[in-house]
């Protein structure tokens, strides 16, 4: 019985210490594209990356009524760090999340706050109807007793 143990302790030793790990060495690489839909919406996007597995790139877009977007960014042993060029309306050059964005969007005029005129006061008199006379003949109402009848088995009255 002790022989039987030792022999699967030793097919276990076996068969959980040999571990290979396959490692596999980062290759350089550039690849990107430039694409323009049907409503000529353009996207582009550019990226390397070396044998250090440090990647450089950028993506951006532009539509149709040339409101675009362009993010440049840096991934390496510092971290992941990226820059936003825009001048979609709306935004101002911030530094949210670490992640500088510079924008030229137009400054539009901030809406004007027009106040409400509350309107004068308004007389009402009442309104007092003219009587309504309505004339209608009714016709004679006629009473008629209606046969009853059952066929349950009790008695039927005609």
């Amino acid at each position: 019985m002790f022989s039987k143990v030792l022999v699967c302790c030793l097919f276990a030793y076996v068969a959980c210490g040999v571990v290979v790990e396959n490692v596999h060495v980062p290759q350089p690489y550039n690849f990107g594209y430039d694409n323009v839909d049907e409503f000529g919406t353009r996207m582009t996007r550019q990226e390397t990356g070396d044998a250090l597995n440090n990647k450089v790139g950028s993506y951006s877009y532009v539509d149709a009524h040339g409101v675009a977007r362009t993010v440049n960014y840096v991934a390496d042993a510092l971290g992941f760090r990226a820059t936003v060029e825009t001048n979609e309306p709306g935004t101002k050059t911030s530094a949210p999340a670490d992640a500088p964005t510079y924008s030229s969007a137009v400054e539009v005029a901030a809406p004007v706050v027009v106040k409400a005129v509350h309107p004068a006061p308004v007389v009402v008199r009442a309104v007092h109807p003219a009587p309504v006379t309505y004339t209608h003949r009714v016709a004679p109402l006629a009473v008629a007793r209606a046969p009853l009848g059952y066929t349950l088995g009790h008695p039927t009255i005609v």
